[in-house]
């Protein structure tokens, strides 16, 4: 017999069991994916070229893009009289974008614009942005983000001042406000009476989001001890902002800028690695936050076009599908694929996007801690109105979970997250009970062994491991979501006990078998049942079937039967 039966559907968990793998000791309302948008030289401009912004939008609602920092400043004034591009265009973008779920912000700033405070040329361009929205009432911009950096010696109380002005300003014209800041800015600052980090003073002014600039293209680790990693240096901001609430509008910055033409550094964009290493390095982000219980609110990758969703540069293809949210088309007991799950219960989820493309497997020994279960695999986690499930295996098109212990009834909402990205809800049917009879390689052998633990079923299903059940034999038999046991169940933990009570109906060939013992078995979710085979069973396939409270597992099951 292979294990790697396990990973099989509707057969992933009883080849698991009896190969010894389970058991083991050991939102923003939605995940933001912002992309920058800005001319690169020598390439079209994405908002005044037609095919060129036709290509940013569906290559960025591929990817799973949901909110766009768009420049559109223009050096000479427009037929208005304000220095933006052509507002046609801006217009076909903005609604085109609104179309598709995305939203646009307008990204601006200068190196001198703290000096200059709300007065001046940042308030002159924010005048153009909101005369803009008020002749164009139907493709207006949702926000700004500042992206000012000023320098190495900023004057952060000016350009605090700078960030207070423009959210009142914006506020007023019913825009928000977001800022992009280095990962660096960490000096005291005194501001509004209060002193602490700058980054802190940022975070507190609670703007939509601000973009932490860590520009590297390694992850490293929140001690640092691998290099100066994106997980390193956004690690206080994000620790901060989950300390006051505000972890959703906090997104990691990542640059896939050309260092011949931007001035960065080799380390600090992916220009030359690709996207691969690009969304290794965002699992890796995600998985080390998740395991600190630290959230944040996604990531804004700059910029279009100069490698990023390019579709024309090696390594660089015109999508990005790591990034879409994940979406349910079923969830049903995991055996048999009834659609009434229940507590306690082994479920499969099926649909697209459940996980990193390419990462299948189950849960490992590393993957528990404190004799817990593991409510999410490599950033991949699942709600049952709202409490997490326990995660067993992962796939992009299946994940299989435990279901809480926790009482449901009637419609309940199910909803995946991969690393943030949270699925639409799936409402799914549960009462107290779904009963199953785990299965050997998806059907229709039950998963049973005899008493010394090798494997029931006909010679040819597994050869050389499995052999017949005899008349007269006690058997076991493994089932799944009976229900609630003489023994309460503990949320997470490794073992459960108890017994079902009044005992289920076996029947097997139709005759109702004995039996000694029903209950759980240790293994998480797993009931065992031990059942005497009719003494009067002829050979061959017997169909089996357990009937409890009114419920009866599925049909076509077999058990083989030989004297």
């Amino acid at each position: 017999m292979s294990c790697t039966k396990g990973r099989l559907r509707r057969a992933w968990f009883a080849a698991a069991v009896l190969c010894g793998a389970v058991g083991i000791a050991q939102s923003a309302p939605s995940n933001t994916n912002a992309l920058w948008v800005y001319s690169v030289t020598n390439l079209p401009n994405p908002v005044t070229d037609g095919p060129t912004m036709t290509a940013l939008l569906q290559n960025s609602a591929a990817s799973g893009v949901n909110l766009l920092y768009v420049s559109v400043y223009s050096s000479t004034p427009n037929a208005t009289g304000r220095y933006l591009y052509d507002e046609s265009d801006i217009a076909s973008l903005i609604t085109q974008a609104h179309t598709q779920g995305m939203q646009v912000y307008t990204a601006m700033g200068d190196p001198d614009w703290p000096s200059d405070g709300c007065a001046g040329t940042p308030l002159a361009r924010f005048s153009d942005i909101a005369g803009y929205n008020s002749a164009n009432p139907s493709a207006t911009f949702d926000g700004i983000i500042l992206d000012v950096e000023p320098g190495s010696n900023p004057d952060f109380v000016a350009l605090l001042g700078l960030y207070q002005c423009f959210q009142q300003q914006a506020s007023a014209a019913g825009l928000g406000l977001s800022a992009a800041i280095s990962a660096f800015w960490t000096s005291q600052v005194t501001f509004n009476q209060t002193t602490e980090p700058a980054y802190e003073q940022v975070v507190d002014l609670k703007m939509n989001q601000v973009v932490v600039m860590g520009y590297r293209n390694f992850a490293g680790t929140s001690d640092c001890t691998q290099g100066d990693g994106v997980v390193c240096l956004d690690e206080n901001i994000i620790q901060y902002a989950n300390s006051v609430s505000l972890a959703n509008s906090i997104l990691v910055g990542l640059n896939t800028d050309n260092p011949a033409t931007s001035g960065d550094l080799p380390e600090e964009t992916f220009y030359s690695l690709g996207q691969s290493a690009l969304n290794s390095v965002v699992e890796s982000v995600n998985s080390q936050f998740a395991a600190a219980n630290e959230s944040f609110g996604g990531f804004a990758i700059n910029n279009y076009r100069d490698s990023y969703l390019n579709g024309q540069l090696a390594g660089w293809p015109s999508t990005n599908p790591a990034f879409l949210a994940p979406s349910i088309s079923l969830v049903g007991n995991a055996e048999g694929l009834s659609p009434t799950i229940a507590p306690n219960t082994w479920v499969e989820i099926g649909g697209s996007n459940l996980s990193p493309p390419g990462d299948t497997r189950t849960w490992q020994a590393s993957d528990f801690v404190n004799n817990q279960m593991p409510v999410q695999l490599d950033g991949v986690s699942v709600t049952v109105n709202g409490v997490s499930a326990y995660v067993y295996y992962i796939s992009p098109t299946q994940v299989n979970v435990l279901t809480p212990p926790d009482a449901m009834s009637g419609p309940v909402q199910v909803q995946v997250t991969n690393n943030r990205a949270v699925s639409g809800s799936f409402t799914a049917q549960a009462q107290a009970e779904s009963p199953s009879f785990f299965v050997f390689n998806g059907e229709p052998y039950v998963a049973a062994t005899h008493a010394d633990g090798s494997l029931i079923g006909p010679t040819s299903l597994y050869p050389g491991s499995t052999t017949p059940a005899k008349p007269g034999e006690t058997v076991l038999i493994y089932a799944n979501g009976f229900g609630a046991t003489s023994t309460p169940v503990v949320s997470g933990a490794v073992t459960q006990s108890g017994t079902l009570s009044p005992l289920p109906v076996v029947k097997i060939g139709g005759i109702t078998a004995p039996l000694t013992f029903a209950g759980l078995n240790g293994t998480p979710g797993e009931f065992q049942f031990n059942v005497v085979i009719p003494s009067s069973l002829a050979d061959g396939d017997q169909p089996i079937t357990a009937a409890y409270d009114g419920l009866t597992t599925q049909t076509g099951t077999l058990i083989t039967v030989q004297n």
